[in-house]
């Protein structure tokens, strides 16, 4: 397979630590491969490389403390039903487990195939992989036409945000419920805005992350018109890796 490891994967190197060694590393590698080569040439509709999300979806797993095998499934998770990957050639590559990991989440992210109690009968590892799927969704939900974003919001709130709330995924579950509130706000410009300051956010210690959010979602909300509040995000945005420098300094001060 062609495509070497990126930025992308160092992104999700960094995210997992000293979690990832030996074996395990060689196997999220591994899987990082088969997700950039079977993607390849497909872009999302923000005119990124779609194994974009596939990463941005593993590294969401890891920063919960996720195992290697359920950050495999996270670079993985499409691939069996966005591209031609044979699930023999899957297990060949990366073992049983994990492609019953991506098996499962294909079944639950298909609404002609997912039982009507999905979010109560389903193992609760896919679940978790749905839910690092959606909230990265939902943090590039800007470029959705707005009936997708309402209806992708409200099933957030109706259904998804409660699922992360009963696996005890707290801060998952408030971020799922600050960008569909965002969303549905109305405010053009709104869920785009949020949606970049919420992927940089992830420099943020989890700690202080929640709190700054829900500050930047409401000045978003206050600022006139879509051009001021992509201005703003920009601007937090540049200043992120200085205020992350400067919460983990306080921090470790403690």
């Amino acid at each position: 397979m062609s495509p070497r490891p990126t930025a992308n994967l160092q992104s999700l190197l960094d995210a997992a630590g000293d979690a990832l060694t030996g074996e395990r590393l060689r196997l999220v590698q591994r899987a990082y491969l088969i997700a950039a080569y079977w993607h390849r040439g497909q872009l999302r509709r923000s005119g990124d490389p779609y194994v974009s999300h596939p990463v941005a979806v593993a590294v969401i797993l890891a920063e919960l403390g996720m195992d290697h095998e359920l950050i495999c499934a996270g670079l993985l998770h499409d691939v069996l039903e966005d591209t031609a990957c044979p699930v023999e050639e899957l297990v060949a590559e990366v073992g049983e487990a994990i492609t019953d990991l991506v098996r499962g989440f294909a079944a639950l992210d298909d609404p002609g195939r997912r039982p009507a109690d999905w979010a109560t009968s389903t193992d609760e590892r896919v679940l978790t992989l749905k839910l690092a799927d959606r909230l990265h969704n939902l943090r590039t939900i800007g470029f959705l036409p707005e009936a997708k974003q309402h209806q992708k919001s409200r099933e957030t709130l109706d259904v998804v945000a409660p699922v992360a709330r009963r696996l005890r995924l707290t801060q998952v579950e408030e971020e799922l419920r600050r960008l569909s509130r965002a969303a549905l706000s109305g405010r053009r410009g709104v869920p785009a805005s949020f949606g970049v300051i919420s992927a940089g956010a992830i420099m943020l210690p989890p700690v202080a992350r929640g709190r700054w959010l829900e500050e930047w979602l409401g000045e978003l909300h206050v600022l006139p018109g879509a051009r001021a509040r992509l201005r703003f995000a920009l601007r937090v945005l540049a200043g992120m890796p200085r205020m992350a420098v400067t919460l983990r300094r306080r921090s470790a001060g403690r």
